[in-house]
C-alpha cells in the first residue's frame, strides 16, 4: 500500500518541479543532480540506509520514526507555509502526500505494536530502531528548520514553535502511550529539542557560504527579517547569529560577499558539514569520532557516532562528495571542473540571489502585476 502511495508521490513532485523549471533557474536535470550533486547525498544517505535494511527496520525506519513522530513537520507547518505564500505547486504536492502519511503513520505504529507484543525480547531491538531512525531524521529535516526561518517570503511559524508543537507536544503524547510497552522516547531528544534554536541558522549560514557550489540561490535576511528572528529566537540569535549575518551584509556592501572556499569535512554517518555545535556550548564545533579498522571516520554527533558504532562495515561504504572530490571522482580537481560535472549553469544556478536572473525575473512580475493592479 505504502509503494504505491510513494509512486504517486513522485509523480507529484516530478509535476512540480517541471512546473519550477519552466520559470527559474537550477533544478535541471534531477536523475543527474540526484547521483552528484554534494548536498543530495545527506537525503540519499537516509533512504538507501532504510532501503538496506531488513524489512522491520525499514518499517520503523518510515513508517514511524519519519512518518509519524517527525513528518508532520514538513508536511504540515512548511506546507500551510507554502500556501500562505501562493506556492500552490508545492501545496499541491504536500497536501496530497500528507493525506497518505496519514495511512503510513498507521502502518509504522501497528508495526511497533505487533513486535512489542510478540516477545519482550523485541524492546530493546525495537528501541535501537527508534533511537537511530529518529536522530536520522532528525538531521535530514534540518533542511526543513532553515527553510521555514529562512525561504519562506511571509513567515507563518518558527521551527522552534513548529518543533514544539509537532514534536514535544505531539511526540511527547505517542511516547507516553507507548510507554506501556515499555518503549521510552527517543535517546537524544532531548539534545534534538535544545538543538531546534540553533539548526535552521547553522544550516542556512552553510548553504550561504557554499552557494557558489549549490543549484539554488541563497541571500542575507533584512532588517525586517532578522528583527523576527531575534523575535522568534530570543535567547539565541542576537548572541550568536545575528552579528555574523551582520558582518556579512557589510562585506557584501564593501563588494566582498563571502563564500568558503574551503571543502567542508562531512559526518560520515548523515553526510552533512560538521557545523553543529555541542550541546549547551553553540560557540564551539561538535566533533566525535572512531576507529574502526585502523581507520578514523569522523562525526557530527552523539548520535551519528552511536549509529555508526553500531553498524560499522555499513557505513564504513558512505560515498561522501568531498572525499570523492579529494579522490578526483568528480570532474577534477578544481571548483570549475566539479561544477561542471554537476552541470550546475554558473552565475544562472548558484551564487547570490541578489544579481541573479531568478531576482530580476521577479522583479519584472512583481512591477507587472503592480501595474494590473493599478
Amino acid at each position: 500500500m505504502q509503494s504505491l502511495d510513494e509512486l504517486r508521490h513522485i509523480q507529484t513532485q516530478i509535476h512540480t518541479i517541471s512546473h519550477y523549471n519552466k520559470y527559474f533557474d537550477g533544478i535541471g536535470e534531477f536523475p543527474h543532480m540526484h547521483d552528484r550533486v554534494w548536498y543530495l547525498s545527506v537525503p540519499k544517505s537516509f533512504f538507501d540506509d532504510a532501503r538496506t535494511a531488513g524489512p522491520f527496520e525499514f518499517m520503523i525506519a518510515i513508517g514511524f520514526a519519519f512518518e509519524y513522530v517527525l513528518t508532520n513537520l514538513l508536511f504540515v507547518p512548511f506546507m500551510s507555509g507554502a500556501a500562505y505564500n501562493g506556492d500552490m505547486s508545492t501545496v499541491t504536492f504536500g497536501f496530497s502526500a500528507q493525506s497518505d502519511e496519514s495511512r503510513h503513520m498507521t502502518l509504522g505504529i501497528e508495526v511497533i505494536k505487533f513486535l512489542l507484543e510478540q516477545h519482550p525480547d523485541n524492546l530493546p531491538i525495537v528501541q535501537k530502531w527508534v533511537d537511530k531512525w529518529f536522530w536520522r531524521g532528525h538531521r535530514v529535516l534540518g533542511i526543513v528548520a532553515m527553510m521555514m526561518d529562512y525561504m519562506l517570503p511571509k513567515k507563518v511559524m518558527s521551527w522552534r514553535e513548529a518543533w514544539d508543537i509537532y514534536f514535544t507536544e505531539a511526540g511527547g503524547s505517542l511516547f507516553h502511550d507507548l510507554a506501556r510497552y515499555g518503549l521510552r522516547a527517543p535517546k537524544y531528544a532531548d539534545v534534538a529539542t535544545a538543538e531546534a534554536d540553533h539548526v535552521s541558522h547553522q544550516n542556512w549560514a552553510t548553504f550561504y557560504q557554499y552557494s557558489h557550489a549549490a543549484a539554488f540561490h541563497t541571500w542575507i535576511p533584512d532588517r525586517e527579517h532578522l528583527d523576527w528572528l531575534s523575535e522568534k529566537y530570543p535567547n539565541t540569535f542576537d548572541k550568536y547569529y545575528r552579528p555574523r549575518w551582520e558582518m556579512w551584509a557589510e562585506m557584501a556592501k564593501q563588494g566582498k560577499r563571502f563564500y568558503s572556499m574551503a571543502l567542508p569535512q562531512l559526518c560520515q554517518t548523515c553526510h552533512i558539514p560538521m557545523v553543529y555545535t555541542e550541546p549547551g556550548d553553540p560557540e564551539t564545533i561538535c566533533f566525535r569520532h572512531s576507529k574502526f579498522k585502523g581507520d578514523t571516520y569522523h562525526f557530527c554527533s552523539d548520535g551519528c557516532k552511536d549509529i555508526f558504532d553500531d553498524e560499522p562495515e555499513k557505513f564504513v561504504q558512505a560515498w561522501l562528495p568531498v572525499h570523492q572530490i579529494f579522490q578526483g571522482n568528480c570532474g577534477g580537481a578544481t571548483v570549475p571542473d566539479v561544477l561542471a560535472w554537476y552541470r550546475l549553469n554558473v552565475g544562472a544556478d548558484n551564487m547570490d540571489y541578489v544579481g541573479s536572473p531568478d531576482e530580476k525575473l521577479w522583479d519584472s512580475w512583481q512591477t507587472g502585476a503592480v501595474k494590473a493592479a493599478e
